[in-house]
């Protein structure tokens, strides 16, 4: 069980690096940040980012304690990935550089459900 909570625990801090690295270009229009930087929605998503980042590091220190917060990340980057695979298929964008982060999006929520917190297991104590 520590095993498991350690691994959340690694993917959590990973995640949240990886969210302010995606939300720091977005926020101020840097290098490959698309059409999607200077939107209303680009601002809305680096915010939802930054939020999701400060979740994951809370969530780090007690991954048991903290389940929900894992559950909406898990929910947040499931839906994330949708909507990257939506543009990439269905929309006009030849060199979008987001399907650098499709891989990675499908594959969060698939190993914070394999690493799922457990909680601590009771051992009967002997008389």
């Amino acid at each position: 069980m520590v095993h498991r909570n350690r691994v959340a625990q690694s993917l959590l801090v990973l995640y949240a690096i990886g969210s302010v690295a995606i939300a720091i270009p977005l926020l101020f229009s840097l290098g490959h940040s698309g059409d999607l930087a200077d939107t209303t929605s680009g601002k809305i998503l680096s915010a939802a980012l930054l939020a999701m980042s400060f979740g994951a590091l809370a969530a780090a220190r007690d991954p048991w304690g903290n389940r929900i917060v894992i559950q909406v990340v898990m929910v947040f980057t499931a839906l994330s990935a949708l909507a990257i695979a939506y543009r990439l298929a269905f929309e006009d964008h030849p060199s979008y550089p987001a399907w650098i982060l499709l891989p990675l999006a499908v594959a969060a929520p698939i190993l914070f459900a394999r690493f799922y917190p457990r909680g601590p297991t009771h051992q009967p104590q002997g008389d």
